[in-house]
């Protein structure tokens, strides 16, 4: 049987520091580990130095952190070179580990080369996006930058309104601070349309998106961006379980049977969807009706809202997977003249 070797990568912003897995309880030593620069010349000595300790090429895969940008330049070169990788959330990593002690490059890069031999079954690799999505990142996290800011200078206006001897240079110099936010939003969002619409494939999902119910530009970006036009999910209970919308059972023998509980997730993108079905119960019928179903069945707004999410994103994969806009089957039932 052929031997494999997996190889984990510790990133920070100026080095990388790699290991070869040789066992559970590897030390650091000078077979095992390397520390280089997080630099194309870095990449390149990483190489002849997995060649010298005896690593063939097309026999070893690579794991790493996501690290966001640092991240980025080590996975162009590994693609260019084509060494299969995989980007682990750090999270998932930290807790596959349990109760640990000590921590530093050398031996994060060890417990990372463990993490990949633990899970050697498991044959999905990573890939970069194509560079129009890469784009829609930046441009994503810009817009948040902006909306937050937006918020604390609505929130110093409305303070003015209520409050006593409030200094009016400051009114006046948060007024043209919102004017100017206001503007450059305007303009990351049609920066953000203007991608979208030049490539087919997602402009095509996102008109798509925009026929669904309570889904509008924000949320309609959102799921281009989040799923990688549709990539990275395979069903709608994934990218629900995604946000922290998706319940689970909470039960264990016969002392602990408690409600279906939703655990944490993307936040952004949950309050995002959030305020679509606020506005949906407030003015589409269907979704009022069926928040208000729920509600008289003795749910919770919270809770019913919650539901209303999860239906709204299998309306979402429904419409992207059968490729034609939305229909709402019961005002089509409905419909005159309609068998």
């Amino acid at each position: 049987m052929k031997k494999y070797d997996y190889i984990g990568i510790d990133i920070s912003k100026k080095t990388i520091d790699v290991a070869i897995f040789e066992s559970a309880n590897q030390k650091k030593s000078e077979f095992n580990h390397c520390k280089q620069d997080n630099s194309l010349t870095g990449y390149r000595s990483m190489l002849r130095w997995l060649r010298k300790c005896g690593v063939k090429a097309g026999e070893f895969e690579v794991c790493m952190e996501a690290t966001g940008v640092y991240t980025y330049p080590l996975c162009q070169f590994l693609e260019s070179k084509r060494i299969s990788y995989k980007v682990v959330d750090p999270r998932q990593m930290k807790n596959s580990f349990g109760l640990v002690r000590g921590k530093n490059d050398q031996i994060d890069a060890c417990r990372i080369s463990y993490y990949a031999f633990l899970h050697r079954d498991e044959k999905q690799y990573s890939r970069l996006g194509a560079a129009s999505m890469r784009q829609l990142r930046y441009l994503d996290a810009a817009r948040n930058r902006l909306v937050k800011e937006i918020a604390k200078c609505k929130a110093v206006l409305t303070e003015a309104r209520i409050s006593l001897d409030f200094p009016k240079i400051i009114v006046q110099l948060t007024a043209k601070q919102l004017s100017f936010l206001e503007k450059q939003l305007e303009c990351i969002e049609n920066e953000m349309d203007s991608i979208i619409h030049e490539d087919e494939e997602m402009n095509k999902n996102y008109n798509l998106l925009l026929s669904v119910p309570c889904v509008g530009a924000v949320n309609a970006r959102n799921m281009i961006i989040y799923t990688c036009n549709f990539t990275l999910f395979s069903d709608a209970r994934k990218y629900c379980s995604y946000i922290g919308a998706a319940p689970f059972p909470n039960s264990s023998g016969t002392s602990l049977n408690g409600k279906d509980r939703v655990l944490g997730g993307n936040k952004k993108l949950k309050a995002d969807l959030s305020q679509a079905i606020k506005s949906g119960f407030a003015h589409n019928p269907v979704i009022k009706a069926y928040i208000s179903r729920l509600m008289d069945k003795g749910k919770s707004y919270g809770c019913a809202a919650n539901a209303a999410k999860c239906k709204v994103i299998r309306w979402m994969f429904a419409t992207i997977k059968r490729g034609t806009p939305f229909v709402q089957l019961k005002y089509y039932e409905n419909t005159p003249g309609v068998a």
